[in-house]
């Protein structure tokens, strides 16, 4: 037997009376005006500018235009385009999934405002510049009074599979530079999310699944990534004098007690070179950012 299909339900804050088209993803409806629709978005003006045939359906008396797209997503884009408060521009404090939402269906709809707002924040959490990972890593806070590569606008998601859905935005929407940080996230997630990985996963009910490519670069990423802890002990084992050191037997003393200080770090976070270091014993003074994943 074959399922019945759920009834559509109205999206309250988006239904309006007077409102003169009725959008349709997934089992949201939403009553809206074609105007804004077509002044916002050029791929809207030219979908609205066919003429409705006779037969088309109606609701309320409105034509019905059904959308691919997933409605948790479709909420938060119509809300930006109708309420100017609901995303307001970095470092306003705003949360990944409605970033994210807005960005796919912005790229999709070619709303150039809203995407490039959208890319704004979402750049506040994907540092390209080990220096501001270090302060994200130390210093997260959404005090607007400090500098603005201080502040990160939204906060990280709970699941680890918001590391697979940014990666799969990412190469969506062309925006190359956040993908170092959203693969380096992953790799250390990886225990986690395990077969996801490679067979796809849900994140806010959206599906996320890697191509191929990036699945290779993950794995080629990964392992570059678990070897950078073991060349930071690697490092303090080194028979080298340490710079500083009055002594060999000195400089061996030193070393044993750095290790001893990062050896539980590093079997907590074996693929997260970047934090072996805490705040209290130095940063982590590796390129491996830029370098590690062949995107």
């Amino acid at each position: 037997m074959n399922p019945q299909p759920n009834s559509p339900k109205r999206v309250e804050e988006l239904w309006f009376e007077d409102g003169n088209i009725v959008l349709q993803a997934g089992d949201s409806q939403y009553r809206v005006y074609r105007g804004v629709l077509a002044a916002r978005s050029p791929v809207f003006r030219d979908m609205l500018a066919f003429p409705q045939p006779p037969d088309s359906e109606l609701v309320d008396g409105c034509p019905l235009v059904r959308l691919p797209d997933c409605d948790i997503e479709v909420t938060f884009f119509l809300k930006t385009l109708f309420d100017p408060e609901f995303l307001r521009p970095f470092p306003f404090h705003t949360t990944f999934e409605i970033v994210t939402g807005c960005l796919r269906l912005s790229h999709k709809y070619e709303v150039a405002g809203l995407r490039r707002l959208c890319l704004v924040h979402l750049s506040s959490g994907y540092d390209t510049e080990l220096s501001r990972f270090d302060v994200a890593s130390f210093h997260l806070d959404f005090d607007l009074h400090l500098p603005s590569w201080h502040i990160q606008s939204w906060p990280w998601p709970s699941g680890p599979e918001s590391h697979l859905h940014g990666i799969q935005l990412f190469r969506e929407v062309e925006a190359a530079w956040l993908l170092p940080i959203a693969f380096y996230n992953l790799s250390y997630a990886a225990e986690p999310l395990g077969r996801d990985i490679f067979h796809g996963t849900l994140f806010n009910n959206i599906p996320c699944n890697l191509s191929v490519e990036d699945q290779n670069s993950f794995v080629a990423g990964h392992t570059i990534q678990s070897r950078a802890i073991t060349d930071i002990l690697q490092f303090l084992a080194d028979p080298l004098d340490i710079d500083g050191c009055n002594s060999p037997a000195e400089c061996a003393i030193e070393r044993i007690k750095a290790i001893g200080e990062v050896r539980q770090s590093v079997s907590d976070a074996s693929s997260n070179p970047l934090d072996a270091w805490g705040a209290t014993t130095g940063s982590c003074s590796t390129t491996f950012v830029t370098s590690a994943f062949p995107y």
